[in-house]
């Protein structure tokens, strides 16, 4: 099977941050009077967008202006708190699994539900920018995941068919995206067991980090 595209979520898949973002939603839904626990919030959030997570656990009847307010204030949090341990929470080998592919000339984008000041605060952070040539986030979908929108777009943005592309993911949310946009994906076991990802439809791979891969034979191989 070849793949001439790779698609990378980003959040728990490029960096472990899962179980910080959800430390800082909680706290921030906290101090808005909205306490959610730790398991109903990955439950009832994992792929949303902010526009979604705030209207299901918050209110409702938020307008387009609170939403944009609330997550301005939310990311500005997480991005102040984040900044000193970006290096530290890189996905083990990412950083070496990139340069392969790129010396392979795989085209790569990062496909995420983040925004985009966050995306590039990450990527920059992590010193990965350059080898993506297209990035999707939450300022260019309508629906989060499962919805496969997401990864359509980035295909599209690389210009290749689905098929053809390899989608990174480490949640059952995102594998499903990715399975309905006719692609298949490698699970990353960083922020749900690897019982949770395995046998799902479209898994090629479950691996606990990039270092595992290998490149050659599993993901380019004919």
């Amino acid at each position: 099977m070849h793949f001439s595209a790779y698609i990378f979520d980003m959040d728990g898949t490029l960096i472990d941050n899962m179980g910080f973002h959800g430390a800082i939603w909680s706290e921030f839904l906290a101090s808005l009077g909205a306490p959610v626990d730790r398991e109903t919030f990955f439950r009832r959030t994992v792929g949303k967008v902010n526009a979604e997570i705030l209207r299901d656990l918050y209110r409702a009847d938020l307008s387009d202006a609170e939403i944009e307010e609330l997550s301005r204030r939310k990311e500005q949090l997480y991005r102040q708190r984040f900044a000193p341990l970006i290096t530290q929470k890189a996905v083990p080998g990412v950083r070496e699994f990139l340069q392969k592919a790129h010396q392979r000339g795989i085209s790569m984008a990062v496909a995420t539900s983040a925004g985009l000041e966050n995306t590039r605060f990450i990527l920059d952070g992590l010193g990965i920018t350059a080898y993506f040539s297209a990035l999707v986030t939450s300022e260019d979908v309508h629906r989060g995941k499962p919805d496969p929108e997401i990864f359509l777009i980035a295909a599209q943005k690389l210009g290749v068919p689905p098929e053809a592309c390899l989608v990174f993911e480490d949640s059952p949310a995102g594998l499903e995206a990715a399975h309905r946009a006719g692609m298949v994906s490698v699970a990353l076991a960083t922020t749900f067991p690897a019982e949770q990802l395995a046998g799902r439809p479209g898994v090629l791979l479950v691996t606990g980090d990039y270092s595992a891969i290998d490149l050659t034979r599993l993901i380019v191989g004919t």
